[in-house]
């Protein structure tokens, strides 16, 4: 023999371990591996860390993102409150959140203020177009207000508005709405209602309400195309004052109707004012 080495022998051939090209050694194993298995071996590694850091920026954005909506809100809040910033950082958002809402409703009668009633009336109006439902708006005037705090005082006017109030809150669905406009006006939104059947569920209430003592007069408009809220309870509201004046009951001056607020803003307790 020539005393070379057989093929493969330790120190010889392709590589150590039998592996082509050679390897790297892991420490503190005894094992050899490839290039490629200790990239794999270095990426399993590195996935945990690129988690955790993901998991981390994930949250601190939606965190960010959080606060941010929050702060959107609690601004637009103390907008319709009319709050100041000053008053606005001593108050939580579930604070704002709850005097907005007693905020929302008239103190005496316990139907909603004309400004947050009006934005529920632009809402149904909006989703009426939407659905191309009926929406049919009363426009509701109470009777002989301003003879009862004259000749009984306004604690006879407020528990005739109480009983007005009460009368069609009772009498409407669950889905209708009842708005104090102004001192003895009241607005009724009846979603999903033709004029007709309006008309007709006012009546039942007023001949209801006839029978405890509360007289009102009552018009219906029903919304037509692309009119708006302001055209809309005008109508109402000129349809109201034709039948008042049948019954004898209409005042000798009439503005021709308030426009709705603007925007919604609390309200000191009303004060009754007859008609």
């Amino acid at each position: 023999m020539n005393g070379k080495p057989p093929s493969g022998a330790a120190g010889g051939g392709p590589g150590a371990g039998g592996r082509p090209g050679g390897g790297i050694p892991i420490p503190f194993t005894g094992l050899v591996a490839s290039p490629l298995d200790v990239a794999l071996l270095s990426a399993l590694a590195v996935l945990p860390l690129l988690g955790g850091i993901w998991v981390l920026v994930f949250g601190r954005a939606w965190s960010e993102a959080r606060r941010s909506r929050e702060a959107q809100i609690r601004l637009a809040i103390a907008n319709e409150l009319g709050l100041r910033p000053r008053e606005l950082v001593s108050l939580s958002t579930g604070a704002l959140f709850k005097i907005r809402e007693e905020a929302a409703f008239d103190e005496l009668t316990g139907v909603l203020r004309r400004a947050a009633g009006m934005s529920a009336l632009d809402r149904e109006i909006a989703r009426a177009r939407r659905q191309r439902s009926a929406l049919s708006v009363a426009f509701v005037d109470v009777d002989g207000l301003k003879r009862a705090n004259d000749q009984r005082g306004h604690k006879a006017g407020d528990e005739l508005l109480k009983g007005l109030s009460s009368a069609l809150k009772n009498g409407l669905r669950g889905q209708d709405l009842v708005a104090r406009y102004g001192g003895d006006e009241f607005v009724c939104v009846l979603p999903d209602t033709a004029a007709d059947a309006a008309r007709a569920k006012l009546g039942s209430i007023q001949a209801k309400a006839g029978k405890a003592g509360v007289g009102f007069s009552f018009g219906v408009a029903q919304l037509e195309g692309s009119e708006d809220l302001v055209s809309l309870l005008g109508r109402a509201d000129r349809e109201m004052y034709t039948a008042k004046a049948r019954r004898g009951t209409a005042p000798q001056l009439r503005i021709e109707p308030p426009a709705p607020l603007p925007s919604f803003r609390p309200e000191s307790p009303d004060l009754n004012v007859g008609a």
